[in-house]
């Protein structure tokens, strides 16, 4: 049986110490000639507090424009990493990019079983324990319910 890693998701949550997390999935990907599926999850429109002030079909727009806006900046930071890191091959391994709705950790899952992803790489704050009793942590929640192996990443120390 051998051992083969096709498909790997990263998980961004567009935060200046993103890129860093990137270049890991990159590089992973490079290794081991998989193809690299980029996402972004933002809140959910339910989590706007403005529903007695706006119309649906004004808070779909708005919506909409977050979600698009998310996207294209998801992917303009790849191109400015693809730019500044000429040695990567970031457009031959990249298959997807794309922004989802809801929650982070759930979603993140989600698009991990459908893209068969093999592998998840996703940034980690390092909270503290008590900390992520209270708060929770979506790298911790994707770590405990994937199926997969999970590379944290370490950010903001």
């Amino acid at each position: 049986m051998s051992y083969e890693i096709r498909s790997i998701l990263y998980a961004s949550d567009l935060t200046p110490r993103s890129p860093a997390v990137f270049h890991h999935a990159v590089g992973l990907a490079m290794k081991f000639n998989a193809k690299l599926h980029a996402i972004t999850v933002t809140l959910p429109s339910t989590s706007l507090p403005y529903d007695d002030f706006l119309t649906p079909e004004k808070l779909d727009e708005i919506k909409l424009a977050g979600h698009k806006k998310a996207e294209a900046l998801l992917r303009h930071r790849i191109d400015v990493f693809a730019e500044a890191n000429p040695d990567l091959d970031v457009k031959g391994v990249l298959a997807s990019v794309r922004a989802l709705e809801g929650d982070a950790s759930r979603r993140i899952l989600d698009v991990s079983k459908h893209v068969l992803a093999d592998m998840i790489v996703i940034g980690s704050r390092g909270h503290s324990t008590i900390g992520e009793l209270l708060l929770g942590s979506v790298a911790h929640k994707v770590t405990m319910k994937a199926d997969v192996p999970v590379v944290l990443v370490p950010i903001d120390r």
